[in-house]
């Protein structure tokens, strides 16, 4: 390493002599003390490197030579400080930008809110500001396992605060708490789904049908009563009574369970052999900008796949929440797809298409069903294919209120 950088530091010229007295020309720059690196000759000439003050006295032995000497290139640090020393403002403003930003990446330039449903994020945003967490203020004065407990305690809807920091970005994680879901009673109960009934009990209101009958999703099953019968809301005799309008009415709804016996059905085809496209495992990843409507790719700016799938991620910087750099970074991930042809066995067949029947099955299953008894049969198919039907008998809750 420290021998390539020593070429480089003092710097270095290529260049290219041409003439009928080479190795007398050589040998008169060796006399002078010029030492030639990665000498090479040719029909055409001689080509070498020298140090910046050996090419001066080259002039010496190309007179006495009568050799004509060609620079091809200059290499080293002197003369891209030379380059640069003549661009003094492009050096100066890039100085500038470089400051600038070292000096913003100290600070935070952009704060949001993530996990809030039921906290407003204007007063999430708004808390935090007053403890000390907004933009355009030092990383480093921002003490955040304080502003998060702080949050924790002026919202009670939160469970828990987490301030995330990534680079200039702040994220303020939230996690509210979980509040109990009451179910809304709506009038009728009604069967979700087909079968037979089994176990009916009515706390209020009027069954419409018996155990042991079939019921049809949709069907009520217990109507809910006209009004409710509550004594304590008869008025007395002589007593005219008004409405409140300040307490909420009660709704007349049906209550009661019925639980009965489900039955499904699924059936699925399996091919002994098909061509499965899949992703192969390469993949390759391209960046770009995007300014406006026009992308601009700087790297693999197509494919290297013939069959693919591409996903396109954008990333946007910002400077608060009101202003974004107009300019946005694109990053495509490029993930190669190959046909593969499988070749399965009867048995092999029948296993995939008994999964995938099951799994049909199980999305239709209500939450919390008992399966009872589950059928698998081998129907007739064709000589290349394998099909299965899985029958499932399931006990579960059929009574439901309608959706609104």
């Amino acid at each position: 390493m420290l021998v390539k950088f020593g070429p480089f530091w003092n710097g270095r010229i290529i260049f290219a002599a041409r003439g009928n007295q080479l190795a007398r020309f050589v040998n008169e720059g060796i006399r002078d003390g010029i030492v030639f690196f990665k000498t090479q000759k040719s029909e055409r000439g001689l080509k070498a490197q020298v140090s910046i003050a050996d090419f001066k006295r080259l002039r010496r032995a190309a007179r006495l030579t009568h050799t004509r000497v060609h620079i091809l290139a200059k290499y080293g640090w002197p003369f891209i400080a030379l380059r640069w020393w003549r661009r003094k403002t492009l050096m100066a403003g890039i100085l500038i930008i470089g400051l600038t930003l070292v000096a913003l990446s100290q600070m935070v330039l952009s704060v949001k809110v993530a996990g809030n449903n039921m906290i407003p994020e204007e007063q999430l945003l708004q808390s935090a500001e007053n403890l000390g967490l907004k933009i355009w203020v030092w990383q480093k004065d921002v003490d955040t396992r304080k502003i998060a407990k702080a949050l924790v305690e002026e919202f009670p809807d939160a469970a828990w605060v987490g301030i995330d920091q990534q680079g200039t970005q702040i994220t303020i994680n939230v996690k509210e708490k979980i509040r109990p879901i009451v179910q809304t009673e709506r009038g009728n109960l009604v069967a979700n789904r087909t079968g037979i009934l089994h176990e009916l009990m009515v706390i209020q209101g009027t069954a419409l049908v018996h155990e042991g009958e079939t019921v049809k999703a949709g069907q009520v099953l217990i109507e809910a009563p006209a009004s409710l019968d509550n004594a304590s809301a008869q008025p007395k005799p002589g007593v005219v009574s008004k409405p409140n309008p300040t307490l909420p009415q009660a709704i007349p709804a049906a209550k009661g369970f019925a639980r009965g016996r489900v039955w499904y059905t699924a059936e699925a085809t399996v091919p002994l052999s098909e061509e499965k496209i899949q992703e192969s495992g390469q993949s390759a990843k391209g960046w770009g900008i995007k300014i406006s409507d026009r992308v601009i790719m700087i790297t693999t700016p197509e494919s290297p796949f013939e069959q693919v799938t591409k996903e396109v991620k954008t990333h946007t910087y910002s400077l608060g929440r009101n202003w974004h750099f107009p300019v946005e970074i694109l990053s495509v991930d490029y993930k190669e797809l190959e046909t593969v042809h499988l070749t399965r066995t009867k048995e092999e067949a029948r296993q995939v298409a008994e999964k995938q029947a099951r799994d049909e099955i199980s999305s239709k299953i209500s939450p919390g069903a008992g399966i009872i008894e589950e059928h698998v049969r081998i129907l007739a198919g064709s000589a290349d294919t394998e099909r299965v039907r899985v029958e499932t008998e399931t006990y579960e809750d059929l009574a439901v209120y309608p959706n609104p």
